[in-house]
């Protein structure tokens, strides 16, 4: 179960290329990185823990030898953490047939399709999606076939990759399109990544978005795109536009940082709380401060300085997550003290970090600290591939009201935006909003049996 960034590149030095675009997704996931080759007819695969530069090192990738690759950044969100349950890419072979596999995603029956279709209890939803799409190639003898299949067969978000001998990339999105995934094509050379900004790094400006249900493969001479004919609600996941991706980034249209600096207009617009200088909370904090200043016509500053060594303390596994929380972020002081701060936030979560920053901040001599989040109150699971999967870990459900909340963080006041101001932000027709509203894509969806599947706690 992983929420994570998937790359590929097939055409001259396709494995240092993809390396690259994985240090360019590296925000999408820390646990792991890997690498999968086609070399002499046979899928060689690297995976290792750690970010990307020390897991595998650009020494090393540079002596690997193929025209294609693909590859994977994680981070899970359920399994212990640190056991190499389903770490990417997963390669496997059967019959003489071999694919490798990586995707971006959660599937909520992967036990039931591991029963009805595999015979066996695999306790990796990412190893299930693999080992299904294997059983269907050999069943129907065309890899894309058996991609295709998967659309009427899985429930659950998944925006994945896979190789095979032939060789042949294989790159898809689920009907409901709940996660990003772009590709570049010049006649010669395809480009793969989970984010439009790390293909536009290495300078494929002119890409596409893979649509919902649709599927796109090449195997060196010819591009095909394929619709699986199965049609979803569409439903984006809207975390990707308050936190989870680059605000270089493009999502289904709309430009992440945009909608970012509009959800912070919309709080602003909503607040009449006097303070005298705005600050984010670095890095995915800073487009909707941006916002928030500019409607309330203070001050932006930067009064917080991130710990750049630290990563993104929310996708860190829960046994270091306390100590990341600690050591994250310094306080400009000359910034802060003797003045009214609003402090400006993508999301409210568990409250860990935010609690921590509250505190510094006044210890740092902040007359007051007002809490401005730039989404509403996150009060219900996700299933669909973010770490909170329990209702007990949220903040905002274990808490009645705002008040308690703003209290247990030590702020002078909290106020969160509205699911009309995050629609208004992101401006599209629909979006998955199910961790603020508790209405899922999946209409018959049993919220505490998933939670008991899905939990790590």
């Amino acid at each position: 179960m992983v929420m994570c960034g998937i790359a590929a590149y097939y055409g001259p030095n396709a494995p240092l290329n993809t390396y690259k675009l994985l240090v360019e997704l590296q925000h999408r996931g820390q646990e792991s990185a890997g690498i999968s080759i086609l070399s002499k007819n046979s899928i060689k695969t690297i995976v290792r823990p750690g970010y990307v530069l020390t897991a595998i090192s650009p020494n090393e990738v540079s002596r690997l030898d193929s025209q294609v690759a693909i590859g994977h950044v994680r981070y899970s969100t359920t399994g212990e953490p640190g056991s190499g349950v389903g770490t990417q890419p997963i390669t496997l072979s059967s019959n003489g047939r071999s694919i490798s596999l990586a995707f971006n995603g959660n599937i909520i029956n992967y036990r039931d399709l591991s029963k009805e279709f595999l015979n066996s209890y695999i306790p990796s939803d990412a190893e299930v999606l693999a080992r299904l799409v294997l059983k269907l190639y050999e069943e129907l003898g065309d890899v894309v076939e058996a991609v295709k299949n998967l659309a009427s067969l899985v429930r659950g978000s998944y925006s994945l990759v896979v190789l095979t001998p032939e060789p042949r990339v294989v790159i898809a999105r689920d009907p409901w399109g709940f996660k990003p995934l772009t590709y570049s094509f010049n006649g010669e050379v395809l480009a793969i990544a989970s984010e439009s900004s790390a293909l536009e790094v290495l300078g494929f400006d002119s890409w596409s978005e893979v649509g919902p249900g649709t599927i796109v493969s090449f195997d060196g001479k010819s591009l095909e795109v394929v619709d699986s004919g199965v049609r979803g609600v569409f439903s984006p996941c809207v975390f990707e536009y308050v936190y989870f991706s680059r605000p270089d980034s493009v999502f289904n249209s709309v430009q992440v940082h945009e909608a970012r600096v509009r959800m912070g207009m919309y709080v602003g617009g909503m607040d009449n709380v006097d303070v005298d200088v705005v600050i984010p909370v670095p890095d995915s904090g800073r487009s909707a401060a941006l916002g928030y200043s500019i409607v309330r016509k203070v001050l932006f500053d930067e009064g917080l300085i991130r710990n750049r060594y630290a990563g993104r303390s929310f996708i860190t596994t829960p046994d270091v997550r306390d100590f990341i929380s600690d050591v994250k972020y310094g306080v400009i002081k000359s910034v802060v003290c003797g003045r009214r701060v609003a402090v400006v936030d993508d999301s409210l979560i568990r409250g860990t970090t935010m609690e921590r920053i509250v505190k510094i901040l006044k210890c740092r001599g902040a007359k007051e600290v007002h809490v401005r989040v730039a989404s509403p109150p996150v009060k219900y699971p996700c299933f669909m591939g973010i770490d909170f999967p329990t209702r007990r870990e949220l903040i905002a459900s274990r808490y009645d009201d705002v008040d308690s909340i703003s209290k247990y963080l030590g702020a002078d006041s909290l106020l969160y935006n509205t699911v009309e101001g995050l629609r208004w932000a992101v401006k599209l027709p629909s979006l998955c909003l199910a961790c603020y509203t508790g209405v899922y894509p999946f209409k018959d969806i049993n919220v505490e049996v998933l939670e008991k599947v899905f939990s790590r706690w």
